[in-house]
């Protein structure tokens, strides 16, 4: 059966639809050569939401860093691929302290948790999430629709475009939340060979608390996710641990498997990625490439899917680690 990656991007402003297909493309063929393995053929496709959020792309062409359309982050090669340095001392002191008060913000028993406070830190903190859930934007013809129906609606046009073939969803940031929410309630429901969510928020107390209250489930902590039953063969879930939106990362605790035995399998990489000597470990281009998600790639679209001739060529040249 012929395969296809679909790909849905996280938060904030980003470049047009074809740059940032291309640039994503990019990251992944980065991926197999850096651990040389025989990058094989494969098509992608991106739900592209950003337009509903924000008028005009970031351009590269932009040099004034107060025009919201400045490009900050674009596409760059890796040249380090880890494992990361250790900390300092001093640096492990501040990263310890860096995690108690995100502990405090959106662990358990912290504030986030409080409906009227969460609901505030939402609208502030990530004002597009907020949009999504509870607000409404215009279509390409100015006609306002609920945000969340418009941009479910981008993936869901690519899931059924594509519902004959063994369907690779890539998702990142807050990509993961509308993939989740798309594959449990989307309609039509399209099978999914392959779910792999990275910079992942879906472990967020508020987060999974805000899936409990739409599924009838109540609030309380020890209550199970659904995996959604349209992920028909593995969901993967990769989280760099300097990534504050993997701070509760072990999603496999929270979410309980579907009729087909799938639930969150979750691995910790390094994602290098840097620009301009600043790091961003959240960054998608950087987990696109990491040796753990080139590998999940390469079960799908190589051991699994793919043609004599591709497996014959993996089978002599092994990853390099």
């Amino acid at each position: 059966m012929k395969t296809i990656l679909i790909g849905i991007h996280g938060l904030r402003n980003k470049p047009s639809k074809y740059i940032l297909t291309d640039w994503w493309k990019k990251s992944i063929i980065e991926g197999f050569r850096v651990v040389n393995l025989p990058v094989p053929r494969f098509s992608i496709e991106i739900a592209y939401w950003a337009q509903y959020m924000h008028t005009r792309p970031q351009d590269a062409a932009i040099a004034d860093q107060r025009d919201p359309r400045y490009l900050w982050e674009p596409y760059l090669s890796g040249s380090f691929f880890g494992p990361r340095e250790p900390h300092t001392f001093k640096e492990k002191i501040k990263s310890d302290i860096h995690q108690e008060l995100l502990k405090l913000i959106a662990g358990e028993t912290g504030f986030m948790n409080i409906d009227a406070i969460s609901n505030a830190i939402l609208h502030r903190m990530f004002i597009e999430l907020d949009v999504y859930y509870h607000g409404t934007l215009r279509d390409e013809n100015g006609v306002p629709h609920p945000a969340r129906d418009l941009i479910r609606g981008e993936l869901i046009r690519l899931l059924v475009k594509h519902r004959n073939k063994n369907i690779c969803l890539l998702a990142h940031s807050m990509g993961t939340i509308i993939a989740y929410d798309v594959l449990l309630h989307g309609e039509p429901a399209v099978p999914v060979h392959t779910l792999i969510t990275f910079g992942c928020p879906l472990g967020f107390p508020v987060i999974r608390k805000q899936i409990q209250r739409e599924l009838g489930l109540g609030t309380k902590e020890e209550v199970k996710l659904p995996t959604p039953e349209t992920i028909r063969k593995r969901w993967m879930n990769f989280s760099d641990l300097e990534d504050v939106t993997c701070l509760n990362y072990n999603l496999r605790t929270h979410y309980h498997p579907n009729e087909a035995g799938v639930r969150p399998y979750d691995r910790i990489v390094y994602n290098n990625y840097e620009c301009g000597g600043v790091k961003n470990p959240h960054k998608a281009y950087g987990y696109l490439r990491t040796l753990d998600v080139t590998q999940a790639l390469n079960t799908f679209l190589v051991l699994e899917n793919a043609g004599l001739r591709q497996r014959i060529m993996w089978l002599f040249r092994q990853p390099m680690v």
